[in-house]
């Protein structure tokens, strides 16, 4: 028996979005006869082997390189036996009822030849690619110098995405998303399949304007929805993206415009968009040499004041060996530090590593070549001042940048989980046992109001999830994970939407899988031995701790000394207690009993400057009263004790182990500062 739709999909590198998609379409096909090709391009994350194990009746092409999208989708699109086509991405995600609600309009529809429906981003807001018009020259050019974006409800300048139109409105459209179409086979081999001088990129648009040529009417409609996370399927450098996506508009131009236009109009558009393509060229450019660029023009600064502030009187001239010198071994240290890598960018650690070296080497080109090098004082001026000007530009950016880099207590996002059944708990417990993946679990979300109130597994559930937008408002929520085995993928499709625009991240655990999927990260949730990301302080971390607990706690001594003296006027007392220790057996502490509430702590800071203590630590547990040990060394405060404050209210042991192995792996001087900071404000 024939099957009545062939599904194709083309897969790189993307595993865990392609396994989702072929779960949603398992969902999806009720009794319909499919059949479904993944065509692989040489990905290396393990999709093959998944595919075999787990969808053992998909049809797997795998080829040795990568193709591209065009001529991968042909290869499936050839021998596909299907009435109907299904194109889609690897990271998309349909609803139930999208394979039916498709191809029912095809059949009620002979004269429509392609179909797509209406596409959703994870934050619930419309895809304006889900439809599109045929980028004629104006239309083009409406897009290429940004009128489209600037009028976005006008006919005039809004065809590009057709922005004119509402999302809910069902209507005849020119270009479909190539990320979700359902097209007639015919149609496809009357026309030719997608063209293969395409790599990456307008293959859809193409494709769609063949089929308009060739009489064939495209629609588009929302009586089904699909999540796409966008780009996840065909995620590369920015300069690859640029050059296949403005290659693939010239195409485009050369193809279907060469004897429609005159030649004036194809230059005037070719123009503009080599000018496009050249000024995001200039961006990613910029973007990759600013941070180097104004290191480079920060250190010459540090070393010229540096040679004013200590020998004023002599001349620059003197420098020329130097100066250059001097700024090329300290940029090249901070950079073999991995201060412009991906990861280390905009942190200080590979700075002061980078800035380090830089001094040494210099300090040592000082005695070598005395004649150009006149003193060392001003290499170490130069070097506090590097460490000062240069970390504050980063922490500035940190701060108030389009992407603010935040500390790892600020990282840990309030999380709701949709569904308090057994998947639920069973995330609840995985994200418990992964404080290197920062959801701080608020409660659920259930469908069940007789579950409103409860504690499951130690975590409440808040409200029923008709008042999601509600619990996103009060709770300050960032981030909703739906459990699956209690909603169907058209109702977190629904609930996404009518969520949409809170500003939280929607993220989906595809049923008994152990992973997380959102737009742009995929966060494995299978437990791994402690040992595995529990990392120790860094030497220099514990060091600066040290000194940042003896300093601190002397300052607050000598400055609240009047304070002791008063509260023993008011009748405090030292009192005496046994607390346990990090690594066993237990420690004396004194406290004040009576007098002021607000002084009780006080004399803590004389076991912080003995080392006790220390100012940002474990939880204080007293010795006998509790069964449980503190991890590392207890402290004034910390993150426990801050939540405890924020929640008020007894923290369960869980989620106690949570905040102290989440701190153990994020722990730094910066992280205690931060804690610090939460604590006194």
């Amino acid at each position: 028996m024939e099957p009545e739709i062939s599904i194709v999909i083309v897969n790189y590198n993307v595993k865990h979005f392609l396994e989702q998609c072929l779960m949603a379409i398992e969902k999806a096909k009720h009794n319909l006869n499919i059949e479904i090709f993944v065509v692989d391009n040489a990905s290396v994350d393990g999709s093959q082997a998944m595919i075999k194990k787990k969808f053992p009746n998909v049809l797997l092409i795998e080829n040795s390189k990568n193709l591209g999208f065009a001529r991968a989708n042909n290869q499936a699109l050839k021998i596909a036996r299907g009435r109907y086509v299904l194109i889609i991405n690897p990271d998309t995600l349909i609803q139930e009822d999208t394979l039916l609600t498709l191809k029912n309009i095809l059949d009620e529809n002979p004269g429509i030849s392609a179909i797509g429906c209406k596409l959703i981003n994870p934050d619930g807001s419309f895809q304006i690619a889900s439809r599109r018009s045929i980028p004629t020259p104006w239309v083009a050019f409406t897009k290429i110098v940004g009128l489209s974006r600037i009028f976005p409800k006008s006919k005039i300048f809004g065809k590009y995405n057709m922005t004119y139109i509402s999302p809910d409105v069902e209507c005849e459209v020119d270009v479909l998303s190539g990320s979700l179409m359902m097209v007639r086979a015919e149609m496809l081999k009357k026309v030719g399949y997608f063209d293969e001088d395409y790599f990456m990129y307008g293959e859809d648009i193409d494709l769609c304007y063949r089929i308009k040529k060739a009489g064939g009417k495209i629609y588009y409609t929302p009586r089904t929805k699909a999540i796409h996370y966008k780009g996840e399927s065909t995620r590369k450098g920015e300069f690859s993206y640029i050059t296949n996506f403005y290659s693939s508009m010239l195409i485009f131009i050369d193809k279907h415009f060469k004897d429609h236009y005159s030649i004036l109009v194809k230059i005037i558009l070719k123009l503009g968009i080599y000018l496009r393509a050249y000024i995001a060229y200039l961006i990613s450019f910029f973007k990759t040499i600013t941070s180097p660029l104004l290191d480079f023009l920060l250190i010459i600064l540090s070393i010229f004041l540096a040679i004013k502030f200590w020998l004023p009187h002599y001349p620059l001239f003197r420098f020329r060996i130097i100066f250059p010198v001097y700024t090329f071994i300290w940029l090249l240290s901070i950079y073999l530090a991995g201060a412009y890598h991906t990861r280390g960018k905009y942190h200080l650690k590979p700075l002061f590593a980078g800035a380090l070296v830089g001094f040494l080497l210099n300090s040592t080109f000082t005695y070598f070549f005395k004649q150009f090098a006149y003193s060392r004082v001003v290499i170490l001026i130069a070097f506090v001042m590097i460490i000062f000007i240069l970390s504050a530009w980063r922490l500035f950016y940190r701060w108030i940048g389009p992407h603010p880099i935040k500390h790892p207590l600020s990282r840990l996002r309030r999380t709701i989980i949709v569904g308090a059944g057994k998947e639920g708990i069973r995330i609840l417990k995985k994200l418990r046992a992964r404080p290197d993946i920062p959801y701080e679990i608020c409660g659920f979300v259930d469908f069940d109001e007789r579950n409103v109130g409860k504690e499951i597994d130690g975590t409440e559930v808040l409200s029923t999830i008709e008042n999601i937008r509600e619990v996103i408002k009060i709770q300050k929520i960032d981030d909703v994970i739906f459990s699956s085995d209690r909603l169907s993928n058209k109702q977190i499709l629904e609930t996404i939407s009518y969520a949409g625009g809170t500003g939280v991240n929607f993220r989906i655990v595809p049923h008994e899988l152990e992973y997380i999927i959102a737009k742009s990260s995929v966060d494995e949730i299978d437990s791994v031995p402690l040992l595995d990301f529990i990392s120790s302080y860094d030497p220099v971390d514990m060091a600066v701790k040290r000194v940042f607990d003896i300093f601190m706690s002397l300052f607050i001594i000598i400055l609240s000394s009047p304070i002791f003296l008063i509260n023993f006027i008011l009748g405090g007392r030292l009192k005496r207690k046994e607390i346990y220790k990090e690594k066993g057996g237990t420690a004396t502490i004194y406290i004040f009993e009576g007098g002021s509430p607000a002084f009780k702590n006080l004399p803590l800071f004389f076991s912080v400057l003995t080392g006790t203590l220390s100012i940002v630590g474990a939880e204080i547990i007293e010795a006998g009263k509790e069964k449980e040990r503190p991890f590392f060394k207890p402290g004034v405060t910390g993150i426990v004790q801050l939540k405890l404050r924020e929640k008020n209210k007894r923290l369960t042991p869980q989620e106690k182990d949570y905040y102290n192995l989440y701190y153990l792996k994020n722990r730094t001087v910066l992280t205690d500062l931060q804690i610090l900071f939460k604590s006194i404000f």
